[in-house]
């Protein structure tokens, strides 16, 4: 057991000591306990990098688990990668025009590439063992996933790409068992030897691309069911139809044929018919607009019939930052909710001189 001011200090330490080790700098660090969530601010520049890690706030006085420790000590080398290796610029534009489902796939590929960076560089000698702990315990609390939820794929490939980084974990794959497995086992591979985040925001948008052509491919194997179905029904309908129409023509065989001559019955029968013809050519046009706009629409995430598919929405967090907050809550002080205590940091000694 460690007390919180120790846990403070051991963070903010390990932290400074293993981005010197690579002979680079903090331009600028902070640890924020701020009482809210966890995570990671950095800017690179000439100087340095500037970083701000935040972490739920924690009582300094209270005794703290070593697992729990352990655990805070990965995710800071994790969102140290984030610093290290990650290229915002990329990310956030496939967000802002991709949407939110897109911005989760990228991070589900990310993810395991900056954790694999950060073993092999040797920075951090113990990473993968953290790394490896780290999601264990995630998954220990939590559990996995069904392989056939499409809106925690994100999820999924954070977990297997990991897993092809040789993290010996505690749930079994379950990528064979998925209606996507093609897929994802296309985009698990490229990402293992992406180089860059750029490389791999354009792995995730091709994915994106294949899981939205799967849903349409379900959606139209399920159309023309509904399709043969109505044809009988409509044959059906069509039969006793002529056969009314045919008994009726048949009754009135006969009566005069010249009762309704003289009226231009023709003429109110052709208006009619191109009228709806009209109609009829409206409507593709309004179908091809439909299209045009399903197009347009597809390119945010959403389906041909211009809904949004809300088969992408929600999903489990990729980042552990909701573990780690729930983790440390029972640690918590609640005067730091309130108003938010400065960290604490590695002392700092002061000399005086006695005349």
């Amino acid at each position: 057991m460690l007390l919180g001011i120790d846990v403070k200090r051991g963070v903010a330490s390990t932290l400074e000591r293993v981005f010197n080790r690579t002979g680079n700098r903090f331009e600028k660090l902070e640890i924020l306990w701020s009482g809210k969530t966890a995570g990671i601010i950095f800017k690179r520049s000439p100087f340095g990098v500037s970083a701000k890690v935040l972490f739920p706030n924690i009582d300094e006085t209270k005794r703290i688990p070593h697992d729990v420790f352990n655990n805070l000590i990965g995710y800071a080398l994790h969102e140290l990668g984030h610093a290290w290796f990650t290229n915002n610029a990329p990310w956030d534009n496939a967000r802002e025009k991709h949407g939110q489902f897109v911005n989760n796939l990228i991070n589900g590929l990310e993810d395991p590439r900056i954790e694999k960076l950060v073993i092999e560089s040797g920075r951090a000698p113990n990473s993968r063992a953290l790394f490896e702990n780290l999601l264990n315990s995630v998954l220990k609390r939590d559990g996995y996933v069904q392989p056939d939820d499409k809106k925690n794929i994100p999820f999924l490939l954070a977990v297997e790409g990991r897993r092809l980084n040789g993290y010996n974990l505690c749930v079994p794959s379950i990528v064979n068992d998925s209606p996507y497995r093609d897929d994802i086992r296309w985009a698990l591979k490229r990402a293992h030897v992406a180089k860059s985040t750029d490389a791999i925001v354009k792995i995730a948008i091709e994915l994106f691309n294949r899981l939205r052509e799967h849903g349409k491919d379900e959606g139209q194997g399920d159309g023309q069911q509904d399709g043969q179905q109505q044809d009988g029904q409509g044959d059906k309908q069509d039969g006793q139809q002529d056969g009314q129409s045919d008994g009726k023509q048949d009754g009135r065989d006969g009566q005069p044929s010249n009762e309704q001559g003289g009226q231009p019955s023709d003429g109110q029968d052709g208006e009619p018919s191109d009228g709806q013809g009209k109609q009829s050519a409206d409507g593709n046009q309004d179908g091809e607009q439909s299209g045009e706009q399903s197009d347009e629409q597809s390119e945010d995430g959403k389906n041909g019939s211009g809904k949004a598919d809300e088969s992408f929405n929600g999903g489990r967090d990729v980042e552990p930052s909701g573990f780690i907050q729930d983790s440390l809550g029972s640690y918590s002080n609640t005067v730091d909710i309130a108003r938010p205590r400065p960290c604490v940091g590695k002392p700092q000694y002061e000399t005086f001189e006695w005349r």
